[in-house]
């Protein structure tokens, strides 16, 4: 799996000159990077130092963005994920994506869903239950990173220098016997989720269910989104689930080519 791209920002954002091309490009840059400084933003976009000061201002004020737990970073606020909730269940342009998730569901037999990342938390946007399945993750619901698999996909996403900045975090709450907890247990399975391009995680946030997840990717082969399937442990083992990730990687090459549209 490709870590998150920190390249130059003319390989990796158009910057338009207009002030609102400028509030989309910041937006953007925090799209792709997760966390980020007011440096970060002036050495990537070009943009003065006191004019990235009054966009980080006006964007908290709005509660688009907002101060994340390491010093002098800033990272999209629960709203932002709120809006692509919205967007994605409501919105009739997304049907498509919401009919792909149904449909894999139904081709699994096992519960699906669409997530994103916000402020140390996948936040569950879009989701699609089998018909037999009883219902764990609903849209809108939110978990820590560290203890599902789409947590650790978007995890496997990051930069060294973030994901060295949020293991530093830990050690973190216990929501199973078989939560990984410790700095050292997960960068091992992260280390393990770049080199596979997948993530399995059994009971890590519930027991008794696996979870599989596969990035979404746009056009630059950032991670936008995280696909994810659920799993009871008393009918699949983890390697009935591992045969299901070739078919999440197709839907999940086609919903992100519609999200790259």
């Amino acid at each position: 799996m490709k870590k998150q791209n920190t390249q130059k920002k003319e390989d990796l954002i158009a910057v338009n000159s207009s002030p609102l091309g400028r509030a989309f490009a910041l937006l953007d840059l925090f799209a792709h990077l997760g966390l980020v400084s007011v440096s970060d933003i002036v050495n990537m976009l070009k943009i003065p130092r006191p004019t990235v000061n009054r966009y980080l201002q006006s964007f908290e004020q709005l509660g688009l963005i907002q101060r994340s737990p390491y010093p002098g970073k800033y990272c999209l606020s629960a709203k932002m994920a709120s809006l692509a909730h919205l967007m994605l269940t409501s919105t009739s342009a997304y049907a498509p994506i919401r009919s792909l998730l149904t449909g894999l569901s139904r081709r699994t037999g096992e519960s699906a869903n669409i997530s994103v990342m916000s402020m140390g938390y996948v936040q569950f946007v879009v989701t699609s239950e089998a018909a037999t399945r009883a219902q764990h993750i609903q849209s809108g619901m939110s978990v820590p990173l560290h203890t599902s698999a789409v947590g650790h996909v978007f995890l496997a996403g990051m930069s060294d220098r973030l994901l060295d900045q949020y293991l530093a975090t830990g050690p973190w709450k216990q929501m199973s016997k078989y939560t990984i907890t410790t700095p050292e247990g997960l960068r091992k399975k992260i280390l393990q989720v770049r080199k596979d391009g997948y993530s399995i995680n059994t009971a890590g946030y519930l027991e008794g269910i696996i979870g599989a997840s596969v990035p979404i990717f746009d056009q630059d082969k950032n991670i936008l989104a995280a696909l994810g399937l659920y799993v009871s442990s008393n009918e699949k083992t983890e390697k009935d689930v591992i045969e299901m990730i070739s078919t999440m990687r197709v839907y999940a090459d086609r919903i992100g080519k519609i999200l790259r549209e």
